[in-house]
């Protein structure tokens, strides 16, 4: 067995953002997110949502939510309908909402300067930059403790509150807010809370028998290696 051979026969299922073709008991979840942004599909532009996805590590939030991103974005492509799907890790960016929002605008325009400007003006930069290509995002704030814990009640207001003084307009940026535990929102001001809490999906974790289900359905690298062991010679 050569150095460039590999023992796995898809490497990348072992990456850290694959995402399987289709997820085991996540179901319900799946369809729920589907109900919440229904209205990017019939009636994009006449509001925007908020969504918090919770549960404990290993739990398939971040799988969940990029499927549900896959989908629905294959979905609106075939309505016409101008949807971006973007996910973001606030933990990788340590949780500044800078660093958060300028990663958002890079998507649109990738050579965007990084100083310059103040994270409230990237804001408004990313609704120019939606309005003039009639775009809409879905943004999935990743591990939003980190965001929280960093920039507190100020930086998830102005998110949520994001498109009140242009009412008049195409309402153009939802979210999806994923973290291991409720309770890191109950930090945030009163304000800012009640504009998260009205649509929340909570993970449980998988059963010992789902597990197994899982297993069987999408790991195939167990046999692989295996299968490479029996036929690998001696000091390869």
């Amino acid at each position: 067995m050569t150095s460039s051979q590999s023992v796995f026969r898809d490497e990348t299922r072992l990456d850290i953002n694959y995402v399987p073709p289709r997820l085991l008991h996540r179901e319900k979840e799946i369809r729920l997110l589907a109900e919440f942004f229904s209205f990017l599909l019939q009636t994009p532009g006449k509001m925007a949502q908020r969504v918090l996805l919770t549960g404990d590590v290993g739990t398939g939030k971040t799988a969940l939510a990029q499927k549900f991103g896959g989908n629905i974005t294959v979905e609106a492509r075939q309505r016409g309908v101008n949807l971006h799907y973007v996910h973001v890790n606030c933990r990788q960016y340590r949780g500044s909402l800078f660093l958060i929002l300028h990663q958002v605008v890079s998507v649109f325009h990738p050579n965007f300067p990084k100083r310059g400007f103040s994270a409230e003006e990237l804001l408004h930069i990313l609704l120019q930059v939606l309005d003039e290509q009639n775009a809409y995002v879905i943004l999935t704030l990743d591990e939003f403790e980190s965001l929280i814990e960093r920039e507190g009640s100020e930086a998830v207001y102005k998110l949520t509150r994001l498109q009140e003084a242009r009412m008049d307009k195409p309402q153009r940026t939802s979210l999806i807010c994923i973290l291991k535990n409720l309770k890191t929102v109950e930090s945030l001001d009163p304000s800012t809370r009640s504009t998260l809490q009205s649509n929340v999906i909570r993970l449980e974790r998988y059963t010992q028998e789902q597990l197994a289900d899982i297993i069987n359905d999408s790991s195939t690298c167990l046999q692989a290696f295996n299968s490479s062991r029996r036929h690998c010679k001696p000091n390869c």
